[in-house]
């Protein structure tokens, strides 16, 4: 079985509306055979990857799709603050996503302590955009930080740092903090360089790594291959390619 953690509702020509991207979002995970794929909506009302409201409403009615709920202390905080909880309380959403660097606030924003006591109660992650320019808002040391305040808080490192891989090691000691490792395989020129370090991460915390992709952004059937290139057992590959994923989320599959 493949859980794909991480993807969004596919752009183009071709996703001319919701139901078109619903469509192609099918059509791709079974021609890469994933079983199972967790939707993270945009943080903003008007989106192209689809705001809170219309990724719930698109996959209400799916038993293999799970959404998680992007939020932003920019964009109309309580009120989508209120969504997140109303969702969360009829089990529509299985987790909430802070677009920290694509968006100027750090991770440790005063105002993200609503969102993260929301998680906490409820029991689900909250995953935050690392790596790449503007890295400062979630780099390690502000990670860190929230992962000593809230010890008891699911923090899921989407894109591990990339390119800076490494930064993960220094995040191991906190065992609330998972890491996916969705959109790492695009770049070939460090592929072997980003092979090696999330070996390393795997054995570091073979429990606390999951797969994702970063569909459409990124391509899914390459992100499959990185994963069986790195030679995991089969126990191994299970956990990144299912089992951590069910937990961290608390999927009923």
């Amino acid at each position: 079985m493949i859980i794909d953690a991480h993807v969004h509702l596919p752009i183009g020509k071709d996703c001319s509306n919701l139901y078109r991207k619903r469509e192609k979002l099918f059509q791709e995970l079974e021609r890469n055979h994933i079983d199972r794929c967790i939707v993270i909506s945009d943080s903003c009302m008007e989106s192209d990857i689809g705001n809170l409201n219309e990724c719930v409403e698109l996959f209400r009615e799916s038993d293999n799709v799970d959404v998680v709920g992007g939020i932003s202390p920019f964009f109309e905080f309580q009120t989508q603050l209120e969504k997140i909880r109303d969702y969360l309380d009829k089990n529509l959403i299985v987790g909430i996503k802070l677009y920290t660097g694509h968006e100027a606030f750090y991770l440790s924003d005063e105002r993200l302590k609503e969102v993260y006591a929301l998680a906490q109660q409820y029991d689900v992650p909250v995953l935050f955009h690392s790596g790449w320019d503007n890295y400062q808002y979630s780099d390690v040391n502000v990670a860190a930080e929230v992962a000593m305040q809230y010890p008891n808080l699911k923090l899921v490192c989407c894109h591990c740092f990339f390119p800076r891989i490494d930064k993960c090691q220094l995040l191991v000691k906190y065992p609330n903090v998972y890491f996916d490792i969705s959109s790492i395989a695009d770049n070939r020129a460090i592929l072997n360089d980003i092979e090696e370090k999330i070996k390393m991460l795997i054995e570091a915390v073979p429990e606390r790594v999951l797969f994702g992709s970063d569909y459409s952004g990124c391509n899914q059937e390459e992100h499959i291959q990185f994963v069986k290139n790195l030679r995991l057992n089969k126990m191994l590959a299970e956990s990144i390619f299912e089992r951590n994923a069910k937990y961290v989320f608390r999927l009923k599959v």
